[in-house]
């Protein structure tokens, strides 16, 4: 069956954020053209990621495509998304089956939509110089309720979250993990990406919490 993975992209949004797992789901569709990835943003006008990179998105909010995970990227542009009343309204009419993702400071409209209390979650743990806060500790300070993990990657059941700026290569291995397929495939995967001597360093800095 089709497996899609819907990415979220915003004004300053970081590029390897959601490059990262869009790589790794295009590598992957080689093997399975089944999977399909695609970038969703407010409206289907386009936006400026870091480095100034015009992006357009497939797909606005509004047209509430169908998917399997929902991913959030972090970035300079999340602190203006923290206040964005449709993608916070989305994310909360999202059907339960579908998975929440986020790399990096994504994690952070989860807190402010109130989907962390109880729920153990992840963000970048080395600022910028000129950041007054760690984006980890602000994300404590977001959401007061979550119970602040500190590995790469961090699967609470429904949510799943990375740290750090790179950790969407590892998100999505592990969200094809989370879409079933073996670890032989995403080694494959790995393999072919020449990462899989990084990907045998990180793959056991991960969490799962079964609810």
């Amino acid at each position: 069956m089709k497996k899609r993975l819907g990415i979220y992209i915003f004004d300053n949004v970081e590029v390897i954020d959601w490059a990262g797992p869009t790589g790794v789901f295009a590598v992957a569709r080689r093997m399975d053209p089944e999977l399909e990835t695609f970038l969703i943003g407010d409206t289907p006008s386009p936006v400026v990621a870091t480095a100034g990179l015009r992006v357009m998105p497939k797909y606005g909010l509004a047209d509430n495509p169908s998917m399997d995970a929902f991913l959030i990227p972090g970035g300079l542009g999340t602190r203006a998304e923290l206040h964005n009343k449709r993608l916070l309204d989305f994310v909360k009419s999202l059907p339960a089956e579908t998975l929440l993702v986020s790399v990096c400071t994504g994690s952070w409209v989860y807190g402010a939509a109130g989907l962390l209390d109880g729920i153990r979650a992840t963000n970048r743990k080395n600022g910028d110089p000129n950041e007054p806060m760690v984006p980890i500790d602000r994300l404590a300070k977001l959401a007061p309720n979550c119970i602040i993990d500190r590995h790469r990657v961090v699967d609470s059941g429904r949510i799943i979250t990375g740290g750090g700026i790179t950790s969407g290569l590892e998100v999505g291995f592990h969200i094809l993990k989370r879409f079933g397929y073996s670890s032989d495939f995403i080694d494959k995967v790995a393999y072919i990406m020449e990462y899989e001597q990084q990907w045998a360093l990180m793959r056991n800095d991960l969490i799962e919490i079964n609810e």
